[in-house]
């Protein structure tokens, strides 16, 4: 059976990866790449050399054009800043197609889940966040709560090796915009039952990850794991629940230096500086804390060179293409707006992650002050 995928921001790092993967693991795809650059979606798209997949100018913050674009394709992977989310799932409405995106960095996140009634009366199915962080941390999550009864904490973390970078490098590891809003915008997190505000770059621990990774400095930033976990666990019995992400400090203090003498976006979108042939590696952790115990579940992904990918691109990039493989095929039914850690079913979505070479393990541990 044919299946039809619309991927938005499809020439973009990860929509690139998404395309991809979808046409390496889904033979029976027809794969649409849409870009507000059309010109660049059609050379992309040519370089499959196959008529499964084709390129075209789409723009996400047109939704009724887009509307037009998306009618007759099972899914539209949304992979464009998360300000378009809402004007994306919009078109995706009007257009009867199920959608997915990779996080609205908890703000946008809380804003399309009142989309739900919507998406549940047109029998259509929205993920949210479905990338590596949010996304894969959601469900390891899920995975690790498993092993327990009661849920009384939940820890994200994340954090990056590249054996190539420099020190003193000032290059971002992924969308500048997202960078600069991590560390320009108040940190959110869940403290003892309530959702607490945290002023940015204020908030730093100190992490000792499994090799390559080292000892790292975590800070606390905005993501949207904190905008549905708290919820998901409410019933478990949840007081804690925090994100935080491995930051160089060196490269925070040259941020600050720099945004104080009045850099913004324009000026640091020259500064990406991703690697031709990468060989870095990218660490997703969750610790689950329970009544005198800790589950701790991993996802180490490494670069694949061959796509000229990084670790982080295929940590992101992938799992939307599987959750959409879902979708398409049927495996996820429920209508609605959901977190990843409602809808996903764990197992087979861990199994995808392994086929493309994650490792995925999980070490349970006593914990005194639990």
């Amino acid at each position: 059976m044919k299946r039809t995928y619309f991927v938005l921001g499809g020439c973009g790092a990860m929509g690139r990866i998404a395309a991809r993967d979808l046409f390496a693991t889904d033979r029976a795809a027809q794969i649409t790449i849409g870009d507000i650059d059309g010109a660049r979606a059609e050379r992309d798209a040519h370089s499959y050399r196959s008529a499964r997949v084709r390129g075209l100018a789409a723009d996400a913050s047109e939704p009724s054009a887009l509307a037009d674009l998306l009618r007759g394709h099972n899914v539209v992977v949304n992979c464009t800043q998360h300000h378009f989310n809402l004007l994306v799932m919009q078109a995706a409405l009007a257009a009867g197609c199920h959608y997915l995106d990779l996080g609205g960095l908890y703000t946008w996140t809380r804003r399309q889940l009142k989309l739900h009634s919507q998406f549940k009366r047109a029998g259509l199915t929205a993920i949210l966040g479905m990338g590596g962080s949010p996304g894969i941390t959601n469900v390891l999550a899920r995975w690790a709560a498993e092993k327990l009864i009661t849920v009384r904490a939940v820890r994200v973390r994340s954090c990056w090796h590249d054996p190539d970078a420099k020190p003193g490098d000032f290059a971002f590891a992924f969308s500048p915009q997202t960078v600069v809003e991590e560390l320009t915008l108040p940190a959110f997190a869940w403290r003892n039952g309530r959702a607490a505000r945290i002023p940015p770059r204020a908030k730093w621990e100190r992490r000792d990850f499994p090799k390559p990774f080292g000892t790292v400095w975590c800070l606390a930033t905005r993501h949207s794991e904190v905008a549905t976990l708290p919820d998901f666990f409410r019933d478990r019995g949840v007081r804690n629940v925090d994100f935080m992400l491995g930051y160089d400090r060196a490269f925070v203090r040259e941020f600050e230096r720099r945004w104080k003498a009045g850099w913004r976006l324009p000026e640091f979108k020259p500064l990406v500086a991703p690697r031709e042939r990468p060989r870095d590696r990218e660490l997703l952790r969750v610790e689950v804390e329970g009544a005198g115990v800790i589950v701790t579940a991993d996802c180490i992904a490494r670069a694949k060179p061959a796509w000229h990918a990084s670790a982080g691109d295929i940590d992101t990039g992938c799992p939307p293409s599987i959750v959409a493989q879902m979708i398409a095929r049927g495996d996820i039914r429920e209508p609605g707006v959901h977190p990843p850690e409602r809808v996903v079913p764990v197992a087979p979505f861990l199994r995808e992650l392994r086929r493309r070479d994650m490792r995925i393990c999980s070490t349970r541990r006593p914990c005194a002050s639990c």
